[in-house]
């Protein structure tokens, strides 16, 4: 064939001629019959003409092929004729078969000319073929002929230019080459400002060149949003910061007054009274100010009996609550008080003399109570049935035990008895920081696809049609900042998870307060990353850069959802973020609420936050990702050694020691971990939690059995002399306590508490007599007996210390009601 042609119209013209012939394809059959339709790799050929073989008349020497690699040439041996059932088909049978070569059929007037037989045309007289089309291939077989593009001289190009000038010079050298007659340089003419308009945009196409090899690394990355997209790579998530938070008090005048949800509370401002109405004049000085604002986190219910209680002492003086109170008496009937409310204890008044001025601020306290009993056993009201006073019994939880001792009452300097030293707070509302935008805000159009032109027809093998343009990112910006992210508010945990979650408890991560809708109504969901999601998913994912600016990163069809095009999206959030919001108490001072259906013009007489708030956390800097983030992967997802099965242990709050061991069971190892908890008996739920989550971090072929800790019980005997001028009993209380419970005033745990005993610690006798002589009161002592009690045959005293196992934990509680926990005697001589 000479030419080759992308559109092939001789097939068509031949068909309409009234007798011209050709060939129309051709096909490799196998040895079996043709009617099995098991072609390819065979000897046997099926040649389909255009038109009627019956009457065509071929001998063997009028068809040649020609081609293949191997030594041999392939000769027709028999030819067949078309047939009813297939009138346009002619048998070529071969003396063999054919390699992966390409092979041409061609049909011959005789052996010794090119031309075709009478009546076939001279271009569908020939044809390519394979023996092996229909053995497997992993692609199309057929050539690919394209027409090559011209070769064009490379233009004399500094393609070094980076900045606007070089761009501007290069254009104008080319010019010059291009148009020598051309020699405008002043820059109204409008050939020089096409060329420094050009220059300019690639100048703002190389600096983006740039930015993306910058991005492109941690190290050198200047923006925050890339740091957050590398340190994802690494399962690192960035830490955006917390709203803080606080309790406020609201003192009302009426009963029943209802503060909505997302009431803003607002910073003292001078001048200004506790309660603002919306649309006065208070309200824009509000709102203009500067300082933190907060919102109400729940619907609460005021009443005025709760703006004071009062503890009730049976008639008893000089009264307080003691640090680890979790319980107390109230005097009055409070119908309205129940299990879950917040109350703030707070010392009102000077326990010495009496004056507001010199009460703690420090003496204030936060509960939340678990139960309210109000009456007895006979659903009658509770009383004191001395003097019939109505009481009121509270109980709330240890997690919110009493940190310090508070006076509840108490007598002056000056003789005179004080009641009411402290009282209870009612009243008291979750607020935290932030504030919600008052209406949506409209976001940026999508934009739409950018039209990209067909491609124009040229010479080769397929046509190309028109490309699809990319989608457009959406990526609006947020008017305001910084956005808020909050923790969910939780009115079951105790008060004192309110400010700063224990490190015990699961954390909870803030999330942003904002929520995204299109011009449809329907509402976008919100991911940390679009990775999980597909094309069906309408999300999105909020960033933050380094100035706190909010960016929203929608899908592309891929991952996530692509917005449609010239649609409309809103967007409600909250602003107010990190720990500026850490405000001191006595900060906050008002609210803005109407009070509307509450009978007076001023329900709330007076706001303030008893305690100061806290849980404000700023973002993440971009310094701490760098130094942090490459890191993030090393942590131990696996126990492969013995202490990781401790340390992996030791995750649940509720075990104080952990430790593994690596046994031989006789087919495999058996890691064993011993658990001290921090009760005194190890529960069955504990070990089935602990190896449900140890067996997922086990490796292969190692077994796992979890086990409580050997504890031995020492038996301790010291020899005390007293000094004369003390007693015998006084000085032996202060050493038992010493060693026993500790110092109370300090904080500092006893020198036999169990906290200080861990696995395999080696108990030396020079810090218990150490300890013992400096005890007021006590001349000398003599350590006359340590032992273990499972094994006495050990002379500690003698030796001066005694050995634990890497698998016991040594103890001395002296409960006498679990003397194999330890029993400590002092022998006293002396004193008085």
């Amino acid at each position: 064939m000479i030419y080759f042609c992308s559109q092939k119209n001789r097939r068509a013209a031949v068909l309409q001629h009234p007798s011209l012939n050709g060939i129309d394809y051709l096909e490799v059959c196998t040895d079996d019959d043709d009617s099995s339709g098991d072609c390819g790799c065979g000897k046997r050929l099926q040649l389909t003409l255009l038109r009627d073989a019956r009457n065509t008349t071929l001998t063997p020497s009028q068809i040649q092929i020609t081609g293949g690699a191997a030594d041999g040439q392939i000769q027709v041996v028999s030819i067949s004729p078309g047939t009813v059932i297939s009138p346009n088909v002619i048998g070529i049978e071969l003396n063999q078969s054919g390699d992966f070569s390409p092979y041409t059929l061609r049909l011959l007037a005789n052996p010794q000319t090119t031309d075709p037989p009478d009546g076939f045309d001279p271009q569908l007289s020939c044809v390519t073929f394979s023996f092996k089309a229909g053995c497997p291939t992993v692609g199309d077989c057929a050539p690919d002929n394209c027409c090559p593009p011209p070769a064009n001289t490379p233009p004399d190009i500094n393609y070094l230019a980076k900045d606007y000038g070089g761009f501007r010079q290069v254009m104008l050298d080319r010019i010059a080459v291009l148009s020598p007659g051309w020699t405008e340089t002043h820059a109204a003419d409008a050939g020089v400002a096409l060329v420094e308009t050009l220059a300019y945009v690639a100048d703002h196409y190389s600096y983006q060149q740039d930015a993306v090899s910058t991005e492109a690394y941690l190290g050198t990355a200047r923006s925050r949003i890339s740091l957050r997209r590398h340190a994802k790579l690494v399962d690192y998530k960035l830490n955006e910061g917390c709203n803080a938070r606080a309790w406020v008090f609201l003192k009302t005048t009426v009963d029943a007054f209802k503060v909505p949800q997302n009431t803003r509370i607002f910073p003292r401002i001078p001048g200004l009274p506790p309660m603002v109405q919306p649309k006065t004049q208070f309200e824009s000085t509000l709102k203009n100010a500067t300082a933190p604002a907060f919102s109400t986190m729940a619907c609460a219910m005021l009443h005025a009996a709760h703006n004071q209680l009062n503890f009730y002492t049976w008639g008893d003086t000089n009264c307080c609550l003691p640090a680890g109170s979790t319980q107390a008496t109230l005097e009055g009937i409070f119908p309205n008080l129940a299990a879950g409310m917040v109350l703030i204890f707070e010392e009102i008044i000077g326990p010495n003399t009496g004056n507001a001025a010199d009460a703690d601020p420090a003496k204030r306290w936060a509960v939340r109570l678990t139960n309210v009993r109000a009456q007895d056993y006979k659903s009658q009201p509770l009383s004191d049935p001395l003097n019939g006073k109505s009481i009121v019994q509270i109980t709330w939880s240890v997690d919110d035990a009493l940190p310090f001792p508070l006076c509840i009452s108490s007598t002056s300097d000056q003789s005179v008895p004080l009641d009411n030293v402290s009282v209870a707070r009612g009243n008291i509302v979750p607020v935290d920081q932030g504030v919600w935008l008052t209406d949506w805000e409209i976001l940026e159009t999508v934009p739409d696809a950018a039209s990209t032109a067909p491609a124009q027809s040229t010479c080769t093998c397929n046509d190309t049609g028109p490309v699809d343009p990319p989608l457009p990112r959406y990526y609006p910006k947020l008017n305001q900042s910084p956005l808020t992210f909050a923790r969910s508010y939780d009115s079951s945990a105790p008060a004192s998870a309110f400010i700063t979650p224990p490190a015990s408890a699961t954390p909870v991560l803030p999330i942003p307060e904002i929520c995204v809708r299109d011009d449809t109504g329907k509402t976008w969901d919100r991911l940390d990353d679009l990775l999980s999601s597909d094309e069906s998913d309408t999300v999105y994912v909020v960033e933050i850069e380094h100035d706190g600016s909010v960016f929203l990163r929608f899908g592309d069809n891929q991952y996530g959802a692509a917005p449609a095009a010239k649609s409309s999206f809103q967007a409600y959030y909250r602003t107010g973020n990190g720990t500026v919001g850490n405000v001191s108490r006595e900060t906050l001072a008002h609210i803005l609420i109407s009070a509307e259906n509450s009978g007076t013009q001023t329900p709330i007489t007076e706001v303030r936050n008893p305690l100061p708030a806290g849980g404000g956390v700023d973002p993440e800097t971009m310094e701490h990702i760098r130094q942090v983030a490459p890191f993030a992967f090393r942590s131990q997802l696996r126990a492969v050694t013995e202490d990781d099965y401790g340390t992996m242990a030791m995750h649940d709050p509720a075990i104080q020691q952990a430790r593994g061991t690596f046994r031989w069971t006789g087919s495999w190892y058996t890691a064993f971990v011993s658990l001290e908890p921090l009760s005194d008996n190890l529960s069955t739920s504990l070990v089935k939690s602990t190896e449900t989550r140890l067996n997922l971090l086990r490796m292969i072929g190692t077994d796992l059995a979890v086990e409580g800790a050997i504890l031995v019980g020492l038996r301790i005997e010291l020899e005390i002399c007293v000094q004369a001028d003390h007693f015998a009993a006084d000085v032996q209380a202060a050493v038992q306590h010493l060693l026993i419970t500790g110092n109370l005033c300090n904080g500092q745990p006893g020198l036999l508490n169990r906290n200080n005993f861990s696995f395999g610690q080696r108990i030396y006798t020079s810090p218990l007599i150490a300890a013992v002589q400096q005890v007021p009161g006590v001349a000398s002592v003599t350590l006359l007996l340590l032992q273990r009690m499972d094994d006495p045959w050990i002379d500690g005293a003698a030796q001066g210390f005694l050995q634990m196992g890497r698998l016991e934990i040594a103890r001395c509680d002296n409960d006498p009601n679990r003397l194999d926990r330890g029993i400590l005697k002092l022998h006293m001589d002396g004193g008085k």
